[in-house]
């Protein structure tokens, strides 16, 4: 749909039922633990049937999924119009200034709901704020800013593994730290590994 196009009183009365149970499904999480709640407690504290739940997500693990969809929508929508630096380096350290940013706004319990090895979406290629990273580096090795004795896809797989070890132990020590300056730092030191000086 062109964003031009105004939507319907019915589409938008279907975003903010999805968005109701989203919201409700999250509480109920953060509360009990995503194993401890149902569908059927989920849809009555939205005040819908079981029936609309599964109109918006086809099952209870869909909540989780919507959630990484919401992380790569907050890349394509705010994050990428915003990583507008000189260098590769620069770009790379606020990509996950904002990775670390999105954490601290999910909230530390969602977070460590999300950080668990059920959650298959986080080794999908296919995801927007994964391939826009790719892109960064791969700009950043055409420029000479970045070694390129790895493949992009390499160089950022090692990125993410170490941007979600920084949150899993944020997650560990219960968010008693500030996590984007904890990101910040970290970062600013493991990218000067893949920086073509460093050869």
């Amino acid at each position: 749909m062109s964003s031009k196009q105004k939507l319907t009183s019915r589409q938008v009365q279907a975003i903010k039922t999805k968005n109701k149970i989203y919201k409700i499904a999250i509480d109920l999480m953060e509360k009990k633990g995503f194993e401890n709640i149902t569908i059927e407690e989920i849809s009555k504290k939205a005040g819908v049937s079981v029936g609309a739940f599964y109109h918006y997500f086809e099952s209870k693990n869909d909540i989780l999924i919507e959630i990484f969809n919401r992380f790569d929508g907050y890349f394509r929508n705010e994050v990428k119009d915003k990583l507008i630096k000189e260098n590769a380096y620069d770009q790379i350290v606020l990509f996950f200034d904002y990775y670390a940013k999105y954490c601290k706004i999910t909230g530390i319990d969602t977070t460590k709901q999300v950080y668990n090895t059920k959650n298959k979406p986080f080794i999908a290629k296919d995801r927007y704020m994964i391939n826009l990273l790719n892109e960064i580096i791969k700009e950043g090795q055409e420029k000479n800013q970045l070694i390129k004795d790895m493949p992009a896809e390499e160089i950022g797989k090692y990125m993410i593994i170490a941007a979600r070890g920084i949150i899993f132990d944020w997650c560990l020590h219960e968010g008693d730290y500030d996590i984007e300056e904890a990101t910040i730092k970290y970062f600013k030191r493991l990218v000067k590994v893949f920086k073509t000086e460093n050869k």
